[in-house]
């Protein structure tokens, strides 16, 4: 097949020019479009034969397994989970109804085929036999619990999320090679309508892009379309090789708690270790909805326990700086607070209460000289202005962020603190009204929260451009109606590119990619055939036998430029990142902004150098080589706004920025607030705020202050 379609084009092309006498210029011409399905041929074989490459999983799970563990161990780092220390964090048996019966799991495990994953010694005789604290948690989960399945329920603030962390870096520090490798999973973005595999495998691909290469041809055979393109993703969910930890089961919609829970139970069997987090009201909710009741198959459910009094006093005394300094006795009053009913002792009873009050009453070394005095503790305790703990909740919130951008004489801040508020405002409504609520702030997704109309704006200037510099070729080239045929249409087409890219997929894939040079190519000249025949009639010349090689040439050159642009756009795929580094927010931001550039200059300038060959040596009317390269360079980043998210992504900053909504430098703002200031987290390629609750707070601030994005 690959030899006939070696030998087929450039005979027909020699027919063809042999069959009109289109001369020595016009037959070296069509020769050379003629070897097109030559190379196509000659890259399909190649494509062919390195897909049947087999790749060597286990240094792949392996190099994964670093990756996750360098990218957990900065995160916890910049979350200041060990300054100074851990916070202690213990845990009960949750109530027999949120988890399976104690012998049931151990009924169920003894019958799976192989036996139990662990040592049967270990299992504690019942379900109290979980409890424990901090860094015994990956102890319980591998060794206590027979099924390794398990749900970690508390109350807002309690530090599951943390705890979550906790267990990942413990799975990975004891690892062998076949274990596979924990992977975190934020459920708030998953939408229960799209199949948990592919959300699952999608998610990896952000995170780590180097699972887009080909999985081993036999993995194939294990993928179903519901679940997306069999690759390197795909095939490790399949293959078990991942153990998922999801996070937030109760930032789901309430609604379709219960459905989560099922479409979890279908998708991993019992066998598959896992670990979920959900605060313990919407848990029980869900399993106590009104008809069929769903659990999570063979797990156990451990409960956290409110932190400790002492344990409390002390960590906020040594964050001061250690007993008996006069930041610690700050305390002094606080302290006899701690462990009672009253608003500030309830509100410091969690992880989260302890760290914004740290981060707002405790003074810290090298704060710039004219800041404003560190506020004192005592404030909290009072009655009056905070009479229950919402009112204390809604206080730290609203002096974090101040809290945060004081001025510091090792990293000042570049935005004031008013300017971050009002930003963090401004995001937190878009999560509420254009993300559904979901934490996962991704800034490729931030050009919705420009209007719809304005966004379709955008094609406009590219339309024109294009069909402007096309239609002044074509006007000298083939007379003045082809010209304006040719300007109109080729606008149209540059408008509706750039107008349909709604939704721009992140282009983070840059290494050549002869499939995609060849789809592109077959799409591409269809369109640019029939839109150049549609042109040469339109533009009065017909396809006469007198004017056929002439015209024959500028339908080919029409369609060849279109055809490289597409190919190329289509065919500059991503060079397989090492596997150890995985893509935070700000990577991936670079990695699409050089595809945005790479596709845009090499399809169109490749593109332009083709058709003013072509068109020239026809012609012979030598056209300035920058005026082709001009035209196709327009249509070239027309792709480029199409194929990658960058190019949006700067158009709505600079939006944003004019509406004084955001910073002109939006991601280095997003990135100071995650690795200097603590508003943010960063989960995978995206960010988050630093607790759902500070996000739902910013909201409602907004929404009170009648703004809109």
């Amino acid at each position: 097949m690959y030899l006939l379609l070696s030998v087929i084009g450039p005979a027909a092309a020699l027919v063809l020019a042999r069959r009109f006498d289109l001369g020595l210029a016009a037959t070296a011409v069509t020769v050379l479009l003629g070897l097109a399905p030559t190379y196509l041929a000659w890259a399909s074989f190649r494509a062919s034969q390195a897909e049947a490459d087999l790749v060597d999983l286990d240094k792949i799970v392996g190099d994964l397994a670093v990756a996750v563990r360098n990218q957990w161990e900065s995160e916890a780092a910049i979350r200041r989970v060990n300054d100074p220390y851990p916070l202690p964090v213990a845990w009960r048996a949750a109530s027999g109804d949120l988890a399976e019966p104690w012998p049931f799991l151990a009924e169920l495990v003894r019958a799976w085929p192989g036996g139990p994953p662990g040592d049967l010694a270990l299992w504690p005789p019942d379900a109290s036999g979980l409890e424990g604290r901090d860094a015994e948690i990956g102890q319980v989960f591998l060794d206590r619990v027979p099924t390794r399945r398990l749900v970690i329920l508390g109350e807002p603030g309690s530090g599951k999320s943390v705890l979550l962390i906790r267990l990942l870096q413990d799975l990975i520090a004891r690892r062998t090679a076949a274990d596979p490798v924990p992977m975190l999973f934020s459920l708030a973005s998953w939408d229960p309508r799209q199949p948990l595999k592919a959300w699952m495998a999608d998610q990896l691909r952000r995170t780590h892009p180097g699972l887009v290469a080909a999985a081993p041809s036999r993995a194939v055979l294990t993928a179903t379309a519901a679940d997306g393109p069999g690759d390197l993703a795909l095939y490790l969910l399949n293959a078990g090789r991942i153990l998922p930890l999801f996070d937030g089961f109760d930032e789901l919609p309430p609604a379709q708690h219960a459905t989560a829970l099922d479409l979890l139970n279908r998708a991993l069997p019992a066998s598959q270790p896992l670990a979920l987090t959900s605060r313990t009201a919407p848990y029980r909710a869900a399993l106590a909805r009104p008809g069929t009741t769903v659990r999570l198959n063979g797990a156990a459910a451990l409960q956290l326990c409110p932190l400790d009094a002492q344990a409390a006093a002390d960590y906020l005394r040594r964050d001061a700086g250690g007993p008996h300094t006069s930041a610690a006795e700050r305390w002094t009053t606080v302290v006899t607070q701690l462990g009672t009913g009253s608003a500030v002792g309830r509100a410091l009873s969690t992880p989260l209460g302890l760290f914004l009050a740290r981060t707002i009453y405790n003074p810290r070394p090298g704060t710039s000289p004219g800041s404003a005095p560190v506020p004192h503790p005592d404030e909290l305790c009072d009655t009056i202005a905070f009479p229950e703990r919402a009112a204390i909740d809604t206080h730290l919130f609203s002096a974090f962020i101040p809290a945060a951008y004081t001025p510091h004489q090792a990293h000042p801040p570049r935005w004031t603190a008013e300017q971050a508020h009002d930003t963090f405002v401004f995001l937190a409504r878009f999560l509420h009204h254009h993300r559904a609520g979901s934490p996962d702030l991704a800034w490729w997704e931030l050009p919705t929260a420009i209007p719809r109309h304005i966004r379709h704006l955008a094609g406009l200037p590219v339309g024109p451009a294009v069909g402007l510099i096309f239609g002044l070729i074509f006007e000298f080239t083939a007379g003045l109606g082809t010209g304006i045929a040719a300007g109109l249409g080729t606008g149209l087409a540059a408008g509706l590119v750039v107008r349909r890219a709604d939704s721009p997929k992140l282009g983070i894939r840059l290494r050549f990619s002869p499939s995609g040079l060849a789809a592109g190519l077959r799409r591409g000249l269809v369109v640019g055939v029939v839109a150049g025949i549609g042109l040469v009639v339109i533009g009065g010349s017909g396809l006469t036998a007198e004017h056929l090689g002439f015209d024959l040439v500028i339908v080919l050159g029409i369609g060849i430029g279109i055809g490289i642009a597409g190919g190329l756009a289509a065919g500059v795929k991503a060079d397989e990142p090492d596997l150890t580094v995985s893509a935070d927010p700000a990577t991936l931001h670079a990695l699409d902004r050089r595809a945005f550039l790479v596709i845009g200059l090499a399809s169109g300038l490749a593109a332009g150098l083709v058709a003013w060959i072509v068109l020239g040596l026809m012609s012979e009317l030598w056209l300035g080589l920058a005026v082709w390269g001009a035209a196709w360079l327009a249509a070239g980043l027309a792709f480029g706004l199409k194929e990658t998210a960058w190019g949006h992504f700067a158009l709505a900053r600079a939006y944003l920025a004019v509406r004084h909504h955001a910073p002109r430098d939006l991601m280095a703002f997003l990135q100071d607030a995650h690795e200097q200031r603590g508003v943010l987290r960063q989960v995978g390629p995206v960010y988050q705020f630093r607790h759902i609750d500070l996000q739902h707070h910013l909201a409602q601030y907004l929404s009170a202050s009648s703004r809109t994005p």
